[in-house]
């Protein structure tokens, strides 16, 4: 089996849905554009890649027909190279990523792109419905079709993680955010994207069109406070899961190149780490939250790593619940766990989500010069996905 280097990587900024940069911009569009700048990144040619495979978490409307394709048509890479898009909703952008790592791994191809990608603006909003409940399944397992948010009051209050323990934890994160944006690691990972967004005037109601450049995060709040949080009413009667406790609807689209490692070598390819592998897992629908530790733990078993020897740990903020239950069911220790923060603070657009954290684990292992690190992302359904990073 071939080595698998990740050569580039980019996203744009995340925009806050319906009220943000992207409330009206196209799916292929917005990752065409990551293809593109992440091609150019890895000093490649459009027409050297072998196959674009998108996560995508709502694959319909502006983020359906095959996105991956017709974005890879937009982005210039050709009618030869083909795509395929993909969906295990937040973990589609890491199942991507595997899909591509696999290949290279087994010789079937060199060179490949793997994305994520979501306009929860313009498809969540406007979901085809029709038929989306199936009654017999329903009666055997109604928490599929339960909202995340009723999942994660199940997780909260199943395994007693207070409210204030998830807003305290939001309070940190936010720090973690704000900081990394100081230290600009965000605008590394970043390239700007010019669109145009609707505006509605509040007073008036009239919706007009702005042209805007995209090239910062919308979502931190570097201003949180224990006091603001507290204050916020919980989204469902009797619950702890609120607005400042869960993470942001939002837009954006993400890309890595990934490359038979000895060819870039040959190629003098920048290398920013390796993919070595990915695992699943999954639970009872109802505890959705909770799938990211058997993920880990079947991942680390199949790699034979311990934990003293992992240097960054990436868990998905979904909610607050969600990194609390399983960083403390993994005792990942705090000061290399989220170190920049989460989506809570910077949005969740599905199918990107997992490319992001691909993307700037990476990154931040080389900012530390460490070696290894692992990725965690739960999933609608109750699952969950796993990737081991290794930077050499």
């Amino acid at each position: 089996m071939k080595d698998v280097a990740v050569v580039a990587y980019c996203r744009t900024a995340i925009a806050k849905a319906r009220r943000g940069a992207l409330n009206q911009t196209h799916g292929i569009p917005m990752a065409a554009h990551v293809i593109r700048e992440a091609v150019s990144r890895a000093k490649l040619e459009p027409h050297e890649i072998e196959d674009v495979v998108l996560g995508c978490g709502l694959p319909e409307g502006a983020t359906g027909h095959n996105i991956s394709r017709n974005a890879a048509l937009f982005a210039g890479c050709g009618t030869k190279v083909p795509g395929i898009t993909i969906n295990r909703y937040c973990g589609s952008g890491l199942n991507a990523a595997s899909i591509v790592a696999n290949r290279i791994a087994t010789g079937e191809m060199q060179i490949g792109v793997a994305g994520g990608v979501e306009s929860i603006s313009l498809v969540q909003f406007n979901l085809n419905l029709d038929h989306f409940v199936y009654g017999p399944l329903q009666e055997k397992f109604p928490a599929v079709w339960w909202t995340m948010i009723q999942t994660a009051d199940y997780v909260a209050d199943k395994f007693a993680i207070t409210r204030e323990a998830q807003d305290r934890y939001v309070v940190d994160s936010q720090k973690r955010v704000a900081a990394a944006l100081k230290a600009g690691k965000f605008a590394e990972e970043i390239t700007p994207f010019k669109t145009v967004m609707s505006v509605k005037n509040r007073e008036t109601g009239e919706v007009s069109n702005k042209h805007v450049t995209l090239s910062e995060d919308e979502g931190p709040r570097p201003d949180t406070t224990m006091e603001g949080l507290t204050a916020l009413e919980p989204v469902n009667s009797g619950g702890t899961i609120t607005a400042g406790n869960a993470s942001q609807l939002s837009d954006g689209a993400a890309a890595v190149v990934m490359v038979d490692a000895e060819l870039a070598v040959r190629k003098n390819l920048p290398i920013l780490g390796l993919f070595r592998g990915m695992q699943l897992a999954a639970v009872a629908p109802k505890e959705m939250s909770i799938a990211v530790a058997p993920a880990v733990k079947k991942l680390m078993k199949h790699h034979n790593l311990n934990m003293d020897k992992i240097d960054l740990w990436e868990l998905h903020e979904a909610f607050a619940v969600t990194t609390l239950f399983n960083q403390a069911e993994l005792d990942t220790p705090w000061d290399i766990t989220n170190v920049n923060g989460g989506a809570i603070a910077l949005g969740h657009p599905y199918g990107m989500s997992g490319i992001r954290y691909l993307g700037s684990t990476l990154m931040e292992l080389g900012r530390r010069d460490k070696e290894k690190a692992i990725i965690g992302v739960c999933t609608a359904g109750g699952m969950a996905t796993a990737a081991y990073l290794e930077r050499v």
